[in-house]
């Protein structure tokens, strides 16, 4: 999850004759800051960093975080070495800007504001060792019938 820009940026630089596509996420993005560095200082020009905001909160259980309507991402992308940066709120927006975006040189920064509709899904009231003991008990081969002959 955190690694796309990483592997982006390696791809970027490995294949200098492609287009090379990130598809990050804000909650993702704000942990790792120094990532936009490292891709504006390496300036990659086939480089499109794509960062999913999620305007309403919602992957942190919507739950606001302190002061993030001040946190300008394309600014900060910007200040790192980034050649340009769109914004986009409207889907409409998004298809007819999209060719734009293309065309340049990057490293290119797109924040896509995401807006969600409709009934928000718990998320599930299970403790971690609770997690775990399914994802073993799923990966766990299957055991033999004690009455099955097994060589070997």
């Amino acid at each position: 999850m955190d690694r796309a820009p990483a592997v982006g940026l390696g791809l970027a630089l490995a294949q200098p004759e492609g287009k090379v596509l990130v598809l990050d996420c804000d909650s993702t993005l704000r942990t790792n800051l120094g990532g936009l560095a490292t891709i504006g200082e390496s300036n990659p020009e086939n480089l499109v960093h794509f960062v999913f905001d999620d305007v309403s909160s919602r992957s942190t259980s919507g739950l606001p975080i302190k002061e993030l309507d001040n946190l300008d991402l394309a600014q900060i992308a910007l200040s790192s070495g980034y050649a340009k940066t769109y914004e986009f709120d409207k889907l409409e927006e998004l298809l007819i800007g999209l060719e734009d975006v293309m065309r340049q040189k990057g490293p290119i920064f797109v924040r896509v504001k995401v807006f969600r509709e409709g009934e928000q899904f718990p998320y599930p009231e299970r403790s971690m060792a609770d997690g775990w003991a399914v994802v073993r008990e799923t990966l766990a081969p299957e055991k033999p019938d004690p009455g099955t002959i097994v060589s070997e």
